[in-house]
């Protein structure tokens, strides 16, 4: 466990700090597509934010990600379409939900919906709001819009299925404490990484 931890916090720290994500807007559209898709996966201040949620709405219930669905995407277009008007460098945001994320699914308790709902449109908000921060209204095309909602909604369905499908194949207690250690391990990866955004080295 210790060195599955301190790998993951070396791999964060080599990240360099986050600043307005550069797009090729010349590119063709398909290009585009992929340059968004690619700025949630490649981001490691946006990418702890949304794995440790992922992990959380498995482990609450077989259906955590459909019963949250519509309030991520509300959240995460809010945050597309406010994101011009918030300050550039905005990292912190997204790992201190991410971190809230780990905590409460290391906790794996028995969420009321509504609240769950409403956070997993907070940490969609604050994805897309990072993704695109340091850009003016109109600038980007369209194309990179529908990338970086395909990429923010890839860093959360999947390690929801994942932990879904495990859970299906395998009823075990010992499976279910495992995914609560990853999500304590990813919170430990964001609050890391968050202090290097900090006081870089």
């Amino acid at each position: 466990m210790i060195r599955s931890l301190t790998a993951g916090a070396a791999l964060v720290a080599l990240a360099a700090p986050a600043h307005a994500h550069a797009f090729r807007t010349g590119a063709d559209a398909y290009a585009q597509f992929l340059e968004g898709t690619g700025v949630p996966l490649g981001d490691p201040a946006i990418l702890l934010g949304l794995l440790p949620l992922g992990v959380l709405l498995g482990l609450w219930r077989m259906d955590g990600m459909p019963a949250v669905w519509p309030g991520f995407i509300a959240g995460l277009m809010l945050g597309l379409g406010l994101a011009p008007a918030l300050p550039e460098g905005i990292t912190l945001v997204p790992l201190a939900i991410g971190l809230i994320a780990a905590i409460l699914g290391a906790a794996a308790l028995n969420y009321p919906r509504l609240p769950l709902t409403l956070f997993a449109g907070l940490t969609g908000a604050a994805a897309g709001a990072t993704a695109l921060s340091g850009h003016g209204w109109g600038e980007l095309p369209p194309t990179i819009h529908a990338g970086v909602f395909l990429g923010t909604h890839l860093a959360v369905v999947l390690p929801a299925a994942l932990v879904v499908t495990t859970r299906q194949a395998i009823d075990a207690g010992w499976l279910r404490l495992g995914w609560r250690i990853t999500a304590s391990w990813l919170g430990a990866m964001a609050m890391m990484f968050g202090a290097f955004q900090i006081a870089p080295a």
